[in-house]
């Protein structure tokens, strides 16, 4: 039985969220970080394991920023990022928007 208006709930888009942003180091010396804010698209196979290189979607007009939210969910896939079982298809295409003010409460 899917359902195809099925969607992550705010629970589990914020414990995603909460494992991206422990993965994730704002570039060193980037002046105004906490200002920028960047969507990163990428798919996760039913394991929680990243499918392909996680992409840019929305960028935060800085690279340096962008680049360290694409590297932290590929920090995160080297242990696998806990997802729930039976929503393959939600996991198959995520968008998690990197925001330091509120992954990582600057």
């Amino acid at each position: 039985d899917k359902d195809q208006g099925q969607k992550l709930s705010r629970s589990e888009m914020g414990a995603l969220e909460s494992q991206l942003g422990g993965c994730w180091t704002l570039p060193a010396g980037l002046e105004g970080s906490e200002n920028f804010v960047v969507v990163v698209r990428f798919n996760l196979d039913g394991s929680g394991k990243l499918d392909g290189r996680p992409a840019v979607e929305t960028s935060s007009g800085n690279r340096q920023f962008d680049e360290s939210a694409v590297r932290a969910v590929q920090k995160c896939d080297v242990t696998g990022l806990q997802v729930p079982a039976g929503k393959q298809d939600i996991w198959a295409d995520v968008r998690v928007t990197f925001d330091p003010r509120e992954m990582l409460g600057l």
